[in-house]
């Protein structure tokens, strides 16, 4: 058994030391390239002639049915981070009798010249959304990826999204979709790690399904220092002393029936709010008549020696690490998630997941 981990680590490590070495000729090669990727512009000028992604795979949801579809944020360049993201947290798909996929939603980079580098990473992974909308525009990017899933992932009744930069606890996730496919009328004393699910419960119980949106709630203030050019919001953008409450960025779980809500109501503006977690969790809910709740459990950014340190004494759905250094992103995942599978793995059948 034990050379049998050995062995498994050491695979890990050649793996990584491979990964590397291509990541970095790749990017040194891209980056050295005065011609533009014409290959790149003419699947941009026909995908936006035709009103379709770059890149997709129409058949992601082809199973009768996805209790949980994880939907991770991602740009071109960050290879490191979905590899990482496929090896570790992503790696499980069927365990608590919770069927789950992941999906990663790229933007439109001008002239990045990776083009060629996604379409084999996407040919090869079948789990690549590249749309063509504005990378940096991040409201304007959610709302097509939500729309992408309206069409091909009907199926789907929860979406967790996320961001590439999260090392996010999956097995917990499951087992929070398992207790709310199990004695779904039953809402009080349902407990999981000592923490209620009743709030979960109640609002998929509740007759307006479309408000179930939870996360972790953030009231905060527009930036009015204009010397803040990320996110500085003038008063002729947001005119309110304060945003509406809101679910922070690094993750929210909706229902299908909200996100559907929320996507029509967001295209219903040529020009929607640009910061997307305000827009979309915030601002279109409260319009709605719904606001962002309080998902049980809590996340933890910081580092990664933190993160490991944090899961061993409390229940944690996420661990952000900013900012992130590449040539470890690989092992930070690696041994945020084995620490993961040994707190919570006991209660994974082995047969299941191998990974």
């Amino acid at each position: 058994m034990r050379r049998s981990r050995s062995n498994r680590r050491n695979l890990f490590f050649v793996i990584l030391l491979i990964t590397y070495i291509l990541f970095y000729w790749y990017i040194f090669k891209a980056t050295n390239s005065n011609k533009r990727d014409q290959a790149e512009e003419q699947a941009y000028l026909h995908a936006v002639r035709e009103s379709l992604p770059m890149i997709y795979n129409p058949k992601l949801c082809s199973s009768d049915k996805i209790d949980l579809l994880f939907l991770i944020f991602s740009s071109d360049s960050h290879i490191l981070e979905r590899h990482s993201i496929r090896e570790t947290w992503a790696s499980m798909s069927n365990v608590f009798n919770v069927h789950s996929q992941h999906l990663f939603v790229l933007g439109y980079q001008h002239g990045s010249n990776l083009y060629e580098y996604i379409s084999n990473e996407a040919k090869r992974e079948q789990d690549i959304l590249y749309l063509t909308v504005d990378d940096y525009g991040q409201t304007t990017k959610e709302l097509h990826a939500y729309r992408w899933l309206e069409k091909f992932c009907p199926n789907v009744t929860f979406t967790f999204k996320t961001e590439d930069n999260n090392v996010v606890n999956s097995i917990l996730l499951h087992k929070i979709i398992a207790e709310l496919k199990t004695n779904t009328s039953q809402s009080e004393n349902r407990y999981l790690y000592r923490s209620s699910l009743s709030s979960l419960f109640l609002a998929q119980l509740n007759s307006d399904s479309h408000k179930f949106l939870f996360g972790w709630p953030v009231v905060n203030k527009p930036e009015r220092d204009s010397r803040n050019i990320l996110y500085y919001v003038s008063y002729d953008e947001y005119p309110r002393e304060f945003y509406p409450r809101y679910c922070s960025s690094v993750g929210y779980l909706m229902n299908s029936a909200t996100r559907k809500l929320i996507t029509a109501e967001g295209f219903k503006e040529k020009k929607p709010f640009r910061i997307a977690d305000v827009y979309l969790t915030g601002i279109l809910p409260e319009r709605l008549n719904f606001t962002c709740d309080l998902l049980p459990f809590t996340y933890y950014p910081g580092t990664v020696e933190e993160c490991i340190s944090m899961i061993a004494r409390y229940t944690i759905i996420l661990c952000t690490i900013r900012p992130h250094v590449n040539q470890n992103t690989f092992l930070d995942y690696y041994r945020i998630w084995r620490t993961l599978k040994d707190v919570y793995g006991d209660t994974i059948d082995a047969k299941q997941n191998k990974s």
